[in-house]
Parts: structure tokens; sequence; C-alpha cells
């Protein structure tokens, strides 16, 4: 059902990938340059990555970036009051996520030009 005609985002870009297909619907003003931007590589790792973090995200390409937006199941930015922060478990809780946001470049080589 997602995956029908245009929308806001653009058209529907249909890829050679079934299996990424299946996970993700893929828009875009410019059929070709998704493509190019979407490998066959990239797709791979892209679809590693979500069955290794299992977590639910969304990605969009735009100009030279590129934002993810993943699903952590609680607000990072808010700190939970009258709970100290001198607990180990919170410093490490906030090195796991920093960990795996700043391994996400590298999992996905997303720092290669294009």
């Amino acid at each position: 059902m997602l995956q029908d005609g245009k929308t806001e985002f653009g058209e529907l870009v249909k890829l050679e990938d079934p299996e990424f297909e299946r996970e993700f619907v893929v828009y875009s003003s410019n059929q070709i340059e998704a493509r190019y931007i979407l490998s066959p590589a990239l797709m791979r790792r892209i679809l590693d990555f979500k069955m290794r973090s299992q977590r639910t995200f969304h990605m969009s390409f735009a100009g030279s970036s590129v934002n993810i937006a993943i699903d952590m199941g609680t607000d990072l930015f808010e700190p939970r009051l009258f709970r100290t922060v001198l607990d180990p478990k919170i410093y490490e809780s906030f090195w796991n996520d920093l960990s795996l946001l700043a391994g996400i470049v590298d999992e996905l080589n997303l720092n290669a030009r294009i």
C-alpha cells in the first residue's frame, strides 16, 4: 500500500533488490540519482545494519547530507529527575548509544564520496 505512486517526497523508486524493497520504501525526485546513491553494496549494508541493530530507523539523502532517525526507545535528551548521574550504568548507556550512532557512519561507509 505504501509503495504506490507519487507523494510529497517524490516518486516511488523501484530497486533491483527485493529484500531491500520489503524492508524500505524509497522515494525520490530523481530516479537515476536514487539508484546511483543506493548501490547494491549500500543497500546490503543498510539491510545488514537493520538486522543487527534490531531498531526502526529512517534515512534521507538531501544534497550532500545523510539524515538518519533511529528509534532508541527512550528520550535521549531528557534526564531522569530524582536519579543520580553518578551511576556507572547511566554512563555505560550513554556510551553505548553514542557508539551506535558514531558507528553507523563507518558501518555503512557513509564517509565515502559518492
